[in-house]
C-alpha cells in the first residue's frame, strides 16, 4: 500500500516537472528531493494587474500550482499592486508606462474570481506586495540595491538591446527585479514559479533569499505559448489573447482564429489538463477538428459543458454554414455606419474603420462596404471583421 503511494507520488512529481516546465533551478534533482520530503512548501506566483484580465499565458503557472497543491504543497498568489504601478520591463523596448494607484486596483478588481476558476477559493494564500514595498524607507531601499551590481542588471538581453539601439534605461527599471526579488525575502518562502521569461527576476529572488535568509528558493520557470514560426507570445502585448473573462462565443471563436494550427497541441498541453496520451493520440487528427477540440475544452473548463456546446454549434451554424448568429448585439443608427459602429464602441476610430473598410472586412446585409461613409438603417445586420456581427436598431 504505501509503495504504491510513493510510486502515484513520484510519477505525479514527474508530470510535474515535466508538463509545463522549462527550467528548474537550482536543478531537478533537488526539486525532486524537496518535493518528495514530507515537508510542506509553500509556492508562490505573482501577477501584477496591469490590465483587468487574466489571459492562457497566466494559465500555465496557476495549472502547474493547481498539480503541486495535488501533491500536498501550499499555492502562493502574490499580487503585484506595488510593483505593477513601475511594471516589469522584461521584453520591453521601451520603459513600461506608469500606472496610478487607482488604475491597479481597477485592474485587480476581478483577478481573485477570475483564479478562482482554476484554484479552488480557500486552497491558496493571498498576499499584496504593497504590504512590504510601501513600507519600505529609502534606508530600505538603499540597503537592498546593495545586494545587485550594475553588470548584474545591465546583462539582461533587453537591456543590452536598448543600448545598441541607444534607447533609454530608467533606473527603476533595476529596481524591479530588486523588488520582485524582496518578495520572497518578505515571504520567506519555498519556491517561485512564473514564465521563463521572469527567470532573471525570479533568481534575484533566489540569490537575495540565500543572502539574506540562508534560505534556497526553488524556481520553476514554465513555458511560454510562443508560435514556432513567428517566435512571438500570445501575450497584452503581442495581441492574439484568449482572456478568463471571454464570452464562451469569444473564447470558443478567438481559439479557432488566432491559435496557428501549429500551437493546437501546445496550448492543449500548457493550458489544459488534457492526459498528454489523449493529446498526442489527437494531433494526428485533421488540424481543424483537433483545434474544435480544444476550442471546446478551454470554454468548458471556464463556462462548463453546457456553454461548451452551445459555442461549438454557434461557430458551426455561423462559419461552417454560413448562417447568423443566433444572438447579436443591437446598435443604434446614427445614419452613418461608420459613426454608428464608434459610438457603440464596436471600433475604436475612423481609421480603424476606414482600415477595415479597405481590407473588405465590412459587411452590411452580406454585402461587402466599400464606401467609408456608407449609410445604415434599422434592421441592417452588420458584420465587422470575421466574428462580429451587429444589428441595427
Amino acid at each position: 500500500m504505501f509503495g504504491t503511494r510513493v510510486d502515484t507520488d513520484t510519477k505525479k512529481i514527474e508530470e510535474l516537472l515535466s508538463r509545463r516546465l522549462e527550467n528548474v533551478f537550482p536543478s531537478r534533482e533537488e526539486a525532486v528531493s524537496k518535493l518528495s520530503s514530507g515537508s510542506r512548501l509553500r509556492v508562490y506566483l505573482g501577477i501584477d494587474p496591469t490590465g483587468p484580465d487574466l489571459h492562457l499565458g497566466h494559465t500555465i503557472p496557476l495549472l502547474f500550482l493547481k498539480q503541486l497543491m495535488g501533491l500536498g504543497h501550499k499555492p502562493v498568489l502574490v499580487i503585484g499592486d506595488f510593483t505593477a504601478r513601475i511594471g516589469d520591463p522584461t521584453g520591453k523596448e521601451t520603459a513600461r508606462k506608469p500606472l496610478t494607484e487607482k488604475e491597479v486596483k481597477e485592474n485587480m478588481k476581478n483577478y481573485l474570481n477570475q483564479v478562482y476558476q482554476i484554484l479552488p477559493k480557500g486552497s491558496f494564500d493571498i498576499k499584496y506586495n504593497g504590504d512590504w514595498l510601501s513600507r519600505m524607507s529609502f534606508e530600505d531601499v538603499l540597503s537592498l540595491a546593495s545586494q545587485a551590481t550594475v553588470q548584474q542588471m545591465i546583462a539582461r538581453e533587453m537591456f543590452q538591446e536598448r543600448i545598441k539601439n541607444e534607447k533609454p534605461i530608467g533606473v527603476h527599471e533595476f529596481l524591479y527585479p530588486l523588488m520582485q526579488g524582496y518578495d520572497s525575502v518578505a515571504m520567506k518562502i519555498d519556491g517561485e514559479v512564473g514564465g521563463n521569461d521572469q527567470t532573471f527576476n525570479m533568481l534575484v529572488g533566489r540569490d537575495l533569499e540565500k543572502k539574506l535568509l540562508n534560505k534556497d528558493k526553488l524556481v520553476f520557470a514554465t513555458r511560454l505559448l510562443v508560435d514556432a514560426k513567428s517566435g512571438k507570445k500570445m501575450s497584452k502585448t503581442e495581441g492574439g489573447l484568449i482572456t478568463l473573462s471571454d464570452s464562451p462565443t469569444d473564447m470558443f471563436g478567438k481559439t479557432m482564429k488566432t491559435v496557428p494550427d501549429g500551437m493546437t497541441a501546445t496550448v492543449f498541453e500548457l493550458c489544459t489538463e488534457k492526459p498528454t496520451d489523449w493529446i498526442e493520440s489527437k494531433k494526428v487528427s485533421d488540424p481543424y477538428e483537433f483545434k474544435k477540440e480544444l476550442a471546446y475544452e478551454l470554454v468548458r473548463m471556464y463556462h462548463g459543458e453546457k456553454e461548451a456546446r452551445k459555442a461549438r454549434d454557434e461557430w458551426d451554424r455561423v462559419f461552417s454554414k454560413g448562417e447568423l448568429p443566433s444572438e447579436m448585439e443591437e446598435i443604434k443608427s446614427k445614419g452613418v455606419l461608420m459613426q454608428s459602429s464608434i459610438m457603440a464602441g464596436i471600433v475604436p476610430s475612423n481609421s480603424e474603420f476606414k482600415r477595415l473598410v479597405d481590407q473588405g472586412a465590412v459587411k452590411i446585409n452580406n454585402e461587402i462596404v466599400r464606401d467609408w461613409q456608407v449609410k445604415d438603417k434599422p434592421g441592417d445586420i452588420v458584420q465587422i471583421g470575421p466574428k462580429k456581427f451587429v444589428k441595427i436598431k
